[in-house]
């Protein structure tokens, strides 16, 4: 329970503060643990901002994960991948901007090498579904899958963080429509 605590404020601080101003102190303060046990959980702040990064994404890993294996149309696959990425990142605007604005900002390198590492295996996770798309149900257009994927993941954050910056115009139902266009009529050659 107190790690789960300690992640959340880590989340929270890194978002207010950015990663070096951000201190185990204020997190520590924050999650009502003593220090002891925010060290105990966790060594440094390099390996607490590691872990807030990588259980968002491994997050929607999961889920996407649940929904590619199930038996559900392509078209239905695409629409939840879409809507895991967005949940992601507007459920927590405090995640969103850790990831938009801290995620290569002078981290160390280890850390940081461990982050692109799992980055590329989301994308490779992507890359996979693509080519099941192209091999089985010949939906998608002869693509790099690699190269598609790592689009669609740019396509989804660059959305995301325009419209966490301008919600009043858009809703969230309008969002995805305009994501699910952008990636399929772009990529898919017929899903209705």
């Amino acid at each position: 329970m107190s790690k789960e605590k300690i992640i959340q404020a880590a989340i929270e601080v890194f978002s207010e503060n950015g990663y070096h101003r951000a201190s185990m102190d204020e997190i520590a303060a924050r999650a009502q643990v003593a220090k002891g046990t925010l060290y105990y959980n966790f060594p440094g702040k390099s390996q607490l901002f590691k872990t807030v990064v990588k259980q968002g994404f491994e997050d929607i890993m999961q889920r996407t994960e649940a929904d590619l294996n199930s038996s559900l149309p392509m078209k239905e696959k695409i629409e939840r991948t879409i809507r895991h990425h967005l949940d992601l990142f507007l459920e927590s605007r405090h995640f969103s901007h850790i990831v938009f604005n801290e995620i290569s900002n002078g981290i160390e390198q280890d850390v940081l090498d461990e982050l692109k590492e799992l980055k590329r295996n989301y994308l490779s996770f992507l890359a996979s579904m693509i080519e099941e798309g192209q091999c089985e149900e010949n939906l998608c257009r002869a693509v790099d899958p690699n190269l598609a994927a790592a689009s669609i993941v740019g396509t989804l954050e660059s959305t995301c963080n325009y419209y966490l910056n301008h919600q009043d115009r858009y809703s969230r139902e309008d969002l995805e429509r305009f994501a699910f266009t952008m990636i399929t009529q772009g990529l898919f050659i017929a899903l209705e």
